[in-house]
């Protein structure tokens, strides 16, 4: 506990042992323990930018209505790798025509942990930008980009995660910050989503809305 005593007033715990000689020791371990992961998960959070995501741009194959949930549909997607990956997603199977996204290019969180979603098992994550739950559209590409193309910020180059540990919640720390600006372009903190050499990814026909 040596970090966590840096963290905690020796004066506070004085006082508390003084208000309550008989408790006031457990109270103030309670505290100290308290302080030291509150400024761990500060460090957490101050670690984690958008670099850690792996986006790639895919192609969608194939899509379909999941059988066990009308809200949901099911995408085979090409992101440049030797097999295409499996996709689920909830809500776009209701509010959006189906055949109409067969095709299309899209942007893909891929290293996210497969997930089995109503007995189908998820390889990926679909970006779709959605200003309510009654008005979702999937992020788009800029034009010329190919499945596998790698989607970067220019102010945050770190190389992506091999994998994105559920516990660490890199995903729920990142994804209030993803949003489509007035023009509606795609960003982080201001930062564009970009694909090199091609351009910026934008909402098709949003802004001022989340992505997720």
């Amino acid at each position: 506990m040596d970090n966590a005593d840096n963290l905690f007033n020796p004066s506070l715990a004085a006082a508390l042992m003084k208000l309550d000689p008989e408790d006031g020791e457990q109270i103030s371990e309670y505290f100290k323990t308290h302080a030291l992961l509150t400024r761990e998960k500060a460090l957490l959070q101050a670690s984690v930018d958008v670099s850690r995501l792996d986006l790639r741009i895919g192609r969608i194959l194939n899509v379909r209505r999941h059988q066990l949930a009308e809200t949901m549909s099911i995408q085979e997607v090409d992101v440049g790798e030797n097999a295409p990956r499996m996709v689920v997603v909830s809500k776009l199977g209701g509010k959006t025509n189906l055949e109409e996204l067969q095709g299309s290019l899209a942007v893909l969180l891929c290293n996210v942990k497969a997930c089995k979603v109503r007995s189908v098992v998820s390889q990926a994550r679909l970006l779709c930008c959605s200003s309510s739950d009654d008005c979702i559209e999937l992020l788009a590409p800029p034009t010329g980009s190919a499945p596998g193309d790698r989607v970067t910020f220019l102010n945050y180059p770190g190389d992506p995660d091999r994998e994105l540990q559920s516990k660490q919640k890199v995903w729920e720390l990142l994804q209030p910050d993803l949003l489509v600006d007035c023009k509606g372009v795609a960003n982080y903190k201001g930062c564009g989503f970009e694909v090199k050499g091609k351009g910026l990814c934008r909402a098709p026909s949003l802004t001022n809305c989340t992505i997720r």
